[in-house]
């Protein structure tokens, strides 16, 4: 299967438990300018009114890495409004993602390609598709709380459970 095939789209580049254990280093050496999170359950827990220190420090390390940061969500604006207030880069609420348009968008508010950005988010039909259509090098979490979650988005953790399924089926097939 060459990366330009239909499934490629909905698996990500890497995948990780935790932002915490993603090698941004080893990013910033491989050509990665800019580390874009999804907000629900990636960096905070949904419908929290905060984000946890570790998570305040890990931004604070990519900066010292030298990476840009930046946050993409689909959350509404008064949802986030609270997270962003004190947030020094880029955010983009209301993304409509699996659409490219938030994802190339948040990449020229950072100053880079969508090529240089890293894409960090935990659901394959939003955060995934969308940046890999962008052309973004793509990482899936775990999700933080998946008990506490949108409607929607629980929908589509049964479609994921599918594709993940229908993925190993595949290798299985060909080893």
């Amino acid at each position: 299967m060459n990366n330009n095939s239909f499934p490629r789209f909905f698996f990500p580049d890497d995948q990780f438990r935790t932002v915490e254990e993603v090698n941004y280093e080893a990013l910033r050496e491989s050509g990665i300018r800019a580390c874009v999170f999804d907000l629900d359950n990636t960096i905070a827990r949904w419908e929290e009114e905060r984000l946890e220190e570790e998570i305040l420090e890990l931004f604070d390390c990519l900066t010292g890495l030298g990476l840009k940061v930046g946050i993409l969500t689909n959350s509404r604006r008064e949802n986030i409004e609270k997270f962003i207030s004190d947030l020094p880069f880029p955010h983009l609420f209301n993304a409509s993602k699996p659409r490219r348009k938030g994802f190339m968008k948040i990449a020229e508010e950072l100053g880079v390609r969508p090529e240089e950005v890293a894409m960090i988010g935990d659901q394959l039909l939003t955060d995934v598709l969308g940046a890999n259509r962008a052309g973004m090098y793509t990482i899936r979490v775990d999700p933080l709380d998946p008990s506490r979650e949108y409607k929607f988005t629980k929908i589509n953790r049964i479609a994921e459970r599918i594709l993940l399924g229908l993925r190993e089926l595949y290798r299985f097939l060909r080893s």
